[in-house]
């Protein structure tokens, strides 16, 4: 009994011996294969709790990490996806969507450099990898090397033609490079291909705006937001295509709307503040701007604008705050030198708006005004070189405008070149002949050249004219009567 009792329960032993070791290995795929149940139904904590006993268990292979870096990855925890993905490199340095896959999270980090890398080692790998491609390219679009993301795009078109990702992204990377109709054709595309692509039609509908079509723009817009609701950047795009129609109201009630889904945009406030501006609502407009400011104090374009409001209403000296703090984000702003220079100039501190206005032109701002006002400057300062170098540049920008001939010819008069003076003041007349200033400077020019029948003629015209007050933006003193006669005689 003794012996038959010990021979059961050694059998016994051994039954659960032989069946310890296979139930260990049958152990690391049934977690294998809750993880994928787990990862199929999004449950990624519990696919990364099944995926770490099997590695435990002795499933250290590359495979294993790369799945439970996909799912730390969904989880938004990087910093342990891309250390998985890197396991999973180790153990597998020929596995490319892991490449490409850690490229995607340094992206979605902000780490583009990196990204790249990964993703080009991807592509090394496996050429004929699209979404790779893709990846980069949105990489170098975030880097702002348009080119080099457009190539990508394209390698990715070319090797799956049915991704409306790709025709989206490159149709971005043009519009970016300033090519609206090639981006509206990829767009297009985009849309042929998936139909109720919201983002697609955002980007078209931004596209037309650039390209001066704010009517097609807000078609596409409202289809935007018919997918999509909630769409804060549609609102606030249609509010800018609508400000482009002077649908002021309508605008602004787009842009209320997009504040009311993302209350904390600075751009909202700072477009929403511009109309009202224009809608000569200066209060409200202060107040947004001022917030867009609160929201981003980085914002420069919001300091130009509140800068241009402070202008307006005659408050120079926080205008010139304003403008001096845009210059502080971005000494390459040219509008922010042309506006503080007319408040320098507003408040006599002519040096300081001679250099401000300078800084603008060299930075190739184009606005007749400051053209006008740098080269009066430069004259009263006695620089008629320089005037006249204003002034023709001007005269390129504005050639029918009568009053752009009469500066040019004035300061060429005043540079000693009388008979090209006498030219560009002819021309002056020829667009406004009741010009009185024209006529008093040219019968100065004529008396120089001792031609004083038509000296006289000029003389007679313009006594026959009202004289004119001083501008406020001209900063040329007009010439009065009673200086005329010491102007004829002294040569």
């Amino acid at each position: 009994m003794l012996t038959s009792r010990w021979a059961i329960t050694v059998i016994a032993i051994l039954v659960l011996l032989g069946q310890q070791v296979p139930a260990a290995a049958d152990s690391v795929e049934e977690h294998l294969e809750k993880a994928k149940v787990a990862q199929m139904g999004g449950d990624h904590t519990k696919a990364i709790e099944e995926l770490t006993r099997a590695i435990r268990l002795g499933r250290s292979n590359a495979d294993a990490y790369f799945k439970r870096a996909l799912s730390y990855e969904k989880l938004g925890n990087y910093p342990e996806a891309i250390s998985d993905y890197g396991r999973a490199i180790q153990l597998d340095p020929h596995m490319g969507l892991a490449y490409n896959n850690r490229g995607s999270v340094y992206y979605r980090q902000e780490n583009f450099d990196k990204a790249i890398n990964d993703l080009t080692k991807a592509i090394e790998i496996n050429p004929s990898h699209a979404v790779a491609y893709y990846n980069r390219g949105n990489a170098y679009q975030r880097k702002g090397d348009f080119e080099k993301a457009i190539t990508d795009f394209t390698h990715a078109i070319e090797i799956n033609p049915g991704d409306p990702d790709a025709y989206n992204s490159r149709g971005w990377a043009l519009l970016q490079k300033n090519n609206p109709e090639d981006s509206i054709e990829n767009f297009n595309k985009a849309l042929e291909l998936n139909p109720r692509y919201a983002l697609a039609y955002y980007n078209r509908g931004s596209a037309r705006l650039k390209n001066g079509d704010p009517d097609g723009s807000i078609l596409d817009l409202n289809k935007a937001i018919e997918l999509n609701p909630e769409y804060s950047l549609a609102y606030f795009q249609r509010g800018n295509a609508r400000f482009n129609k002077d649908q002021l109201e309508q605008a602004i009630e787009d842009y209320n709307r997009a504040v009311r889904i993302t209350p904390d945009q600075a751009d909202l406030y700072n477009n929403r503040g511009w109309a009202f501006f224009k809608k000569g609502n200066y209060a409200l407009a202060q107040r947004d701007i001022s917030k867009a400011i609160s929201l981003n104090p980085r914002l420069t374009r919001a300091y130009i604008n509140r800068g241009w409001i402070h202008e307006n209403i005659g408050e120079c000296p926080r205008a010139i705050a304003d403008f001096s703090r845009a210059l502080e984000l971005d000494d390459r702003s040219a509008a922010a030198y042309a506006y503080r220079a007319a408040c320098y100039r507003e408040t006599n501190q002519l040096e300081k708006a001679v250099s401000d206005f300078e800084q603008a032109v060299n930075l190739g701002f184009q606005e007749p005004d400051t053209l006008m006002q740098l080269g009066i400057l430069k004259e009263k300062a006695g620089d008629y070189a320089a005037a006249i170098n204003a002034f023709r540049h001007l005269n390129s920008l504005k050639p029918a405008d009568a009053e752009a001939h009469f500066n040019l010819g004035v300061a060429l008069g005043k540079n000693g070149q009388i008979s090209e003076a006498i030219k560009e003041l002819s021309k002056s007349l020829e667009l406004n002949p009741k010009n009185r200033e024209a006529l008093l400077h040219r019968a100065v020019a004529f008396e120089f050249l001792g031609e004083r029948v038509r000296a006289s003629e000029d003389f007679n015209a313009a006594m026959m004219l009202p004289e004119e007050r001083q501008s406020n933006t001209a900063l040329r003193e007009p010439i009065m009567t009673s200086r005329l006669k010491d102007m004829l005689t002294a040569k």
